[in-house]
């Protein structure tokens, strides 16, 4: 796994959030390497998006074939903040997590809370990531209450710790 810190130092101020995000996205990846969940078509590996799904580039024709996204997790980056001059930036992440089951049993909610509970898991037990990011508690997930078979959703949304650029900064600079 890549070391953000010298990343972070290359882009300067502004880019600590996508680089945790980047990182975040290079943890789940590797947490879910070689596994594989229902999807269209039969079973497949689980896919990890950006901020958001791709622009399909069909028509709803793929939808239930092997063509479409899911099993899937979007990391979401939803907001952040910097509370002091002292503190880190606070980043939120939203990771939405979408499966895919035609049975008649509508046991696609299952590979949700699987999924939902390894990223959990990972999550308490490995806070550290990238080299220069942190999770931080709470950490908060929800299984969908709406009906949207044969697709089952779930999310799981934190807080990371990225490094801030403050005005001490400049100061330390000049001196």
């Amino acid at each position: 796994m890549k070391d953000y810190r010298e990343e972070i130092k290359k882009v300067g101020i502004g880019g600590t959030p996508q680089l945790c995000q980047d990182a975040l996205i290079e943890v789940i990846e590797d947490l879910f390497e070689g596994k594989v969940y229902i999807g269209q078509e039969g079973y497949k590996p689980l896919k990890v998006y950006k901020q958001d799904l791709p622009i399909p580039l069909e028509n709803d024709v793929d939808a239930d074939t092997d063509a479409a996204a899911a099993p899937y997790i979007v990391v979401h980056m939803t907001n952040g903040q910097i509370a002091s001059d002292d503190s880190p930036q606070t980043v939120e992440f939203s990771l939405i997590i979408c499966t895919y089951d035609e049975g008649l049993k509508r046991d696609g909610f299952q590979d949700v809370s699987n999924i939902k509970e390894d990223i959990v898991q990972m999550l308490c037990t490995r806070p550290y990531f990238g080299g220069a990011f942190t999770v931080l508690k709470p950490i908060t997930w929800a299984l969908q209450n709406e009906d949207s078979a044969p697709y089952y959703f779930g999310a799981v949304n934190f807080n990371c710790t990225a490094p801030a650029m403050t005005q001490d900064t400049e100061l330390e600079g000049m001196i």
